[in-house]
Parts: structure tokens; sequence; C-alpha cells
């Protein structure tokens, strides 16, 4: 070989060793990026891990988002709500009504009725999951310090965990209940009972409405026009607007009649519609003097016929009244009218709120003794509203505790 050509060998010889060093650079760098990007991969997975709730958690978001979306409670008592209280022409439909209002600051409510014997029994009630179970509550007031606290006349909040008695009946372990007592002419015979829900309890409202009900409950006989009154819409005189005027006033006479002859419930006995304000002053039950009634002209005497007996037991509906029978005039038959009704509402108001004690004295036959108080104050204030003439000529108050208590038995009353 010539020198020359040993010498090119031997440059080529180390070109491929210095390449095959610098591959073997190459890939040892190669290998160590390979792995450090892998670590580096893992690293950066770490930053976000599986579960999203732990790197940013907003599940704690959501009942409050539901609470934002939720319609807020009314913020105050409109007319709307008082005109509805106003419509009820009886007892249990504004203490109903009152029970489905309220429901708007409130959660499960419903109202017990205070018995004899320092007993408690339940009424009706709203708001409740899966059935009202309401009228299957009854106990006694000395195992409730909250029952007792309100059947004193003193409004209460507690808490279901400190109220045995009260948290059964709710089924709740826990949760803010209000206590609000249900007064009728200074007498607690019933409690209101609210529970905290989703709209809250709103303590304030909730006892305004149970003492307007109140109210509404002691002056019904004198309200005889739906709506009353001060909840009509204002008519703009001033010339700003163009309102039209407010519906006429209808009397409630059209619209409800008492269903006399049906069977009553074990708790609720229907309440006989408005008695029109007789001519008597109506100042024993409210201070505000009540319009009387325009006074109809003397219908002309009938032809000479005997009225047909009337048969012992009423008939099952309650028509408007009647025309005069012969020789006597509409006036005269106008006010014996109101006479039966106010009677029958009175003694309705006594059976509403002591349907036990009805029961076990019609058993004993001793109704009178046991509802001497109730039966002595209503004939009271049924002597106060009704004339003399009409008094001396009738026994309408005697006949409704007859009818009404003791289910037509008048030994049963035993007076």
């Amino acid at each position: 070989m010539e020198k020359h050509e040993a010498i090119l060998a031997e440059l080529e010889q180390m070109r491929e060793n210095a390449a095959a060093r610098i591959r073997a650079k190459l890939e040892a760098l190669s290998g160590q990026l390979r792995e450090f990007s892998s670590r580096a991969a893992g690293e950066l997975g770490a930053l976000i891990p599986p579960d999203l709730e732990t790197l940013f958690p907003i599940a704690a978001l959501a009942e409050p988002l539901q609470d934002l979306a939720k319609p807020p409670a009314p913020a105050g008592v409109g007319l709307d709500v008082m005109r509805r209280l106003d419509a009820g022409r009886a007892q249990s439909e504004v203490l109903q009504e009152l029970l489905r209002l309220i429901g708007a600051w409130c959660g499960p409510r419903a109202i017990v009725v205070l018995r004899d014997a320092n007993a408690v029994q339940g009424w009706a009630g709203e708001g409740f999951a899966g059935g009202n179970p309401v009228k299957t509550w009854h106990g006694a007031l000395p195992n409730s310090p909250g029952l007792r606290r309100a059947a004193e006349g003193v409004p209460a909040l507690v808490d279901l965990a400190d109220e045995d008695m009260l948290s059964r009946w709710f089924d709740r372990p826990s949760g803010r209940l209000l206590l609000v007592p249900m007064s009728l002419r200074g007498k607690v015979v019933g409690i209101l009972l609210a529970l905290e829900g989703e709209p809250g309890l709103n303590t304030a409202i909730v006892q305004q409405l149970t003492y307007t009900v109140g109210l509404m409950l002691e002056t019904l006989t004198g309200r005889t026009v739906v709506p009353t009154a001060a909840l009509l819409d204002p008519e703009d005189m001033t010339g700003k607007a163009v309102v039209p005027p407010p519906p006429g006033r209808v009397p409630t006479a059209d619209l409800f009649e008492l269903e006399e002859g049906a069977p009553t419930p074990a708790m609720v006995r229907p309440v006989p519609p408005e008695v029109t304000p007789p001519v008597a002053d109506a100042s024993a039950t409210v201070h505000l003097k009540v319009p009387v009634a325009p006074k109809v002209p003397p219908a002309p005497p009938a032809a000479a016929v005997p009225p047909p007996p009337v048969a012992a037991p009423p008939p099952p509906v309650v028509a408007p009244p009647l025309p005069a029978p012969p020789g006597r005039p509409a006036e005269e038959e106008r006010k014996r009218e109101e006479a039966r009704r106010f009677a029958r509402l009175l003694v309705s108001e006594i059976r509403l709120y002591n349907e036990q004690a009805v029961q076990a004295g019609k058993i004993s036959r001793d109704i009178y003794q046991r509802l001497q108080d109730d039966i002595d104050r209503s004939r009271e204030m049924y002597e106060q509203r009704v004339s003399a003439d009409v008094r001396g000529s009738s026994n309408y108050f005697h006949d409704e505790l007859v009818r009404i208590l003791a289910d037509g038995e008048a030994d049963a009353l035993g007076m």
C-alpha cells in the first residue's frame, strides 16, 4: 500500500471512531431526555388530579345557588291575602285558608285545639310530605313545655330537639317551631304550630295573620258582604290615571248556603253562613257600628191558608228566607230569620271547639254541665243581639242546642 493510501485509511478510521462516539453520546443524551420527559409528564399530571373537585371545589355552592333560584318569599302581607281570608263565611273555611296562606312564610304547619283536662287534639294541617298526619295527633299539655306555655296565652319558639312529643308529631329530630295561641272572646281555644321550612320562619307575619284571623272569626256575623269595604282597591280620583270602578260587593247570603242535615265530622262541624246584622246594636262583638240592611216594605197578605205543619227535623238545606206567613209582616219574619241564623252560628262554634266534650256529654246525658260556661256565654250574646219581642215568642237558641249539640235528643242536654 502506498504511503498516502495508508494515511487516508487511518483518517477514515479516525472519522468512523469519532462518529461512533458522537452517536453513543447522542443516544445516551436522548435516553436521558426521554426519561426526564416521562418523569416531568408524570409530575405535571399529578398537578391535575382525577377528581377536579379537589382542585376547585364548587359542590358547596350548589345549595346557595338553588336558594337564589327560588322565588323570594313575600316581604309582607298583601291585600290579596286579606281578601282570601275575608272571603271565608264559616270558621272552618277561614282557618283552612290561614293554613294554606302562611306556607309562604314557614314550613309544615298545623292547628291543634284544646280539650278538657289539659288534653290537646290535632285539627288540620298543611305542608306535610306524604299525607296529613295532624288528625292523628293527641296528647297532654304537661308533656310539652311549648304547648303548655302557648295554652297560657304566650307565643313560644322552641326547638324540636327539646320537645319529644312535638318531635314525634312533626317527624323531625330538630328544627325551630313557633306556637301561637288562638283566642276567641278572650279565651285560648287552640294553638297554631309553624315549623321552619324552605321559606324560613317569619314569626312576625305568622303571628300577625293568626291575630287577624282571630278578629275575623269574632266579627264573622257582622261582615255581610264580600269583600269587606276596607279591602277594595282604591278608586283613583286624582285624574292622573283612569281606573275602572271597583266591582260591586256581593251579599254573602247569595254566595253560600248552609247544609243543615249533613253529618258532622269528628273534629269540625260546618259553621253556618253569616248573619245579617239585626236592628240591635252589635257592640257586644265589635265596637264599629254595622250598617243595618234597608227595611223591606211589608208584603201584601197572602191568601188565608194555614201553613202546613213543620216536621221535627229541619230540611237539609237552608233556603233564602221564605215569604212571611199570612198575618206576619215581612220585617218581623226577617228578624226571626236573623235570630235563627245567629243562634245556629253561636252553637256551631261551641261544638267546633268542644267536640270531645259534646260526644262524652251525649253518652252521659250531661252536655250542659260540661259546657255550661260556653253555653251561658253564647246565650248572653244571643239575648243581647236578638230583640225581646222575638225572644218572647220563640226559643231558637235552645232549639239549636238540641239540634247541633244533642243531635236532636233534648234529654242529652241534661237541662
